[in-house]
């Protein structure tokens, strides 16, 4: 067996569900890391209004949107942004003139300002004059600094423009932070997919990997296999399908060699030549064909399993009725499904028979759970597909004997057998009776009934 099936449900799944991993611990983690990265951005910003606006105040107060920029008025605004911390900070007029530019405290040589800082001058003035916004900024997430562009008055109608730069304060830490939270919801999402992975596998795709092992065992002829899986899941319905199919295959071959596969009593074959011997003998007979009331419904509810099981428990009472009858030789058979057919000599038949209802009707109610067993019935769906009350499981019992009639072949008690068993199961409950007949008369005539009642009224008793 290969290790890896590529052709398999499980490999396939398997490699659709991790590149579905992969791309949502991707996706889900580049969208917190971008989040938070953002909000170190807006808190660095945040923190650097307060400088912003403590030096548009005073380069308001050093010009007063009167004077002229002159060399004066830039060292005076020079030395309030050094007081304030600020190393870098360049001065422009409207138009991208640089009057001075510092570059970590020295004076460094730039005449007009590059493309990208003369956008951020325009932006600034025109966010002062429509949104009247004190500065306007730009974050240098590489760089992780923050420069602000604050405009200004001078020479009454000139507009000016301070662009300085600030350092993101703290920002290894909240990054060092940043990386092990993206690391540990990464992780968190990771394992809650190999989790839900895990169970996924165990309620489905292990389950269907059993059932194909089990059938591909059956495909071989081994049909003893059977797959351990429980459950009330559409896998366990299937399982348990499985499982009956399985014992229907059984039962079947084992019927085609002769034997009930189930109980292990001689089958139709054998019962046959048992009673066309006993017929040739002119041995002195009775013979019992036994049949379960109401048992189609029960497997319907309860399954082909418990069936089975009720079958192996009328198969243990009709041997331990045998007991009670002085130990004379008794032959049991399974014809198929619920119906049993018992040799024995004519003058213990109905000891016999007696003490097979009382054994069977005792512990019946074993096989039902306790709300069927109280109510003495179950629901289930009759042979129309209606929904139909069933009474428990009873056994019925016609007896043929050849006492009276001189059969020469099995097959005639098989047919005088099928007439009495029609008029017993009319009967509620579990019952017996006897084809009492010597001659070709109706059927229905020549049942005793009151062997019928006297069998009603000792099950009573």
């Amino acid at each position: 067996m290969k290790v890896f099936n590529t052709r398999s449900i499980i490999f396939k799944t398997a490699i659709i569900y991790v590149f579905l991993t992969i791309l949502n611990v991707s996706i889900f983690v580049l969208m917190v890391f971008e989040n938070q990265l953002d909000l170190i951005a807006e808190n660095a910003i945040l923190n650097s209004q307060h400088t912003g606006s403590s030096l548009k105040y005073r380069i308001d107060n050093i010009l007063n949107m009167e004077k002229d920029l002159t060399s004066v008025h830039v060292n005076k605004i020079i030395k309030e942004a050094g007081s304030l911390g600020i190393n870098n900070i360049t001065l422009y007029n409207e138009n991208g003139k640089v009057f001075v530019n510092i570059i970590n405290s020295k004076i460094v040589d730039k005449e007009v300002a590059d493309l990208s800082d003369l956008k951020m001058i325009n932006m600034a003035i025109t966010k002062q004059s429509f949104e009247d916004k004190l500065f306007y900024h730009s974050v240098n997430r590489k760089e992780r600094s923050i420069t602000l562009y604050i405009p200004f008055g001078y020479s009454k109608s000139e507009i000016g423009v301070a662009s300085i730069v600030l350092k993101m304060k703290d920002i290894d830490r909240q990054m060092s932070y940043l990386y092990r939270q993206c690391f540990l919801i990464g992780l968190l999402v990771t394992i809650i997919h190999v989790l839900f992975a895990v169970f996924i596998s165990k309620i489905i795709l292990l389950p269907l990997r059993k059932l194909n092992e089990a059938t591909q065992m059956i495909s071989q002829g081994n049909l003893n296999v059977r797959v351990p899986i429980t459950g009330y899941d559409e896998i366990g319905q299937l399982a348990s399908s499985f499982n009956e199919m399985g014992v229907a295959l059984q039962r079947m071959r084992d019927e085609a060699k002769g034997a009930n596969p189930l109980t292990g009593l001689p089958g139709n074959l054998v019962i046959a030549k048992y009673i066309d011997k006993c017929l040739v003998s002119q041995k002195p007979i009775c013979v019992l064909y036994c049949d379960l009331d109401n048992f189609k419904a029960y497997n319907d509810k309860y399954g082909f399993t418990k069936g089975d099981e009720a079958l192996l428990y009328t198969r243990d009472c009709l041997v331990e009725a045998g007991k009670h009858k002085g130990g004379n030789d008794i032959f049991i058979g399974h014809e198929g499904g619920d119906d049993f057919v018992v040799v024995i000599g004519y003058q213990f038949w109905q000891e016999y028979t007696k003490a097979l209802i009382m054994n069977f009707d005792r512990n019946i109610y074993q096989f039902y759970n306790s709300t069927d067993a109280r109510n003495g019935y179950i629901e289930s769906v009759n042979r129309k597909g209606e929904a139909q009350r069933f009474p428990l499981m009873s056994i019925s019992v016609a007896a043929v004997t050849n006492m009276q009639r001189a059969f020469r072949r099995h097959a005639e008690i098989v047919a005088v057998a099928a007439e009495v068993k029609k008029y017993v199961k009319s009967m509620d409950g579990s019952c017996y009776a006897i084809d009492r007949r010597s001659g070709p008369v109706s059927p229905t005539q020549l049942i005793d009934p009151d062997m019928v009642n006297r069998a009603r009224r000792s099950m009573r008793q």
